[in-house]
């Protein structure tokens, strides 16, 4: 006796291989979104406020801010492990504070931490000075703010390790023009001992003393005495200024 076969058993197998062709081709396009979205969220931040540099200092300013704006000088050094801390500690309030028009910040890059020769060296942090104070002068404050916040939070790893064509192809990843990641790797040294002394200088004078991080407002430290006894410290800063 012969064996009946189910007409519809090859269409149906078809029919199932179809169908898992297409979930496989329906997982490819999901996936593909999925980790499109992914790219696109990269964790880089967008930024409103505007850059200008000179005499050292990297202004950083909102475009509310007024001539009655709160403004500090921001005393950092890219080997600086507390600066680090410090950044990871109010670099959010910080952008807030400026973004919103009620707070204007001179970051000025100390490099005394290459040595006591501040005009004569060329190591880490004065290779940051160097390339970052290069970046500033393009008015790139997107990719300034990126680029120094991803120093900072990656400082063990790149910091004595890292030179300037480093810092400028990270610069690149987070957005940077070509011609300004070309202004970075081929900026001179001798830049970012100039910026550091500028600011050393300016820091010794107005305090008597350099050491980092620093936040000083008309000359002055912050916290302030009055401040610290009433139980505030450095990480207070961004709300001492603002109030």
């Amino acid at each position: 006796m012969s064996k009946v076969s189910d007409p519809n058993a090859k269409g149906g197998n078809g029919f199932i291989w179809g169908v898992g062709v297409l979930l496989v081709i329906i997982a490819v396009v999901i996936g593909y979104i999925v980790w499109n979205g992914k790219q696109s969220d990269d964790g880089i931040e967008d930024v409103n406020m505007t850059m200008e540099y000179s005499d050292g200092a990297i202004t950083l300013k909102g475009e509310n801010a007024t001539d009655d704006t709160p403004e500090v000088d921001l005393y950092e050094d890219y080997s600086c492990p507390h600066c680090a801390e410090l950044a990871a500690a109010t670099d959010g309030d910080m952008k807030q504070a400026i973004e919103d028009g009620k707070l204007i910040v001179h970051v000025r890059t100390l490099n005394f931490l290459d040595g006591k020769d501040i005009e004569g060296q060329d190591g880490y942090s004065t290779k940051a000075a160097a390339a970052m104070s290069e970046l500033a002068k393009s008015g790139d404050v997107k990719t300034y703010w990126n680029l120094r916040d991803f120093l900072m939070q990656n400082q063990q790893s790149v910091a004595n390790k890292w030179e300037t064509g480093d810092i400028a192809d990270q610069a690149k990843e987070l957005g940077a023009e070509d011609d300004v990641v070309e202004s970075m790797k081929d900026v001179d040294i001798k830049q970012g001992n100039k910026v550091a002394k500028t600011n050393y200088d300016k820091l010794d004078k107005e305090t008597g003393s350099v050491s980092s991080p620093r936040i000083v407002q008309n000359g002055k430290d912050v916290p302030s005495e009055k401040d610290q006894k009433a139980g505030k410290n450095l990480g207070d800063w961004v709300e001492i200024v603002t109030k």
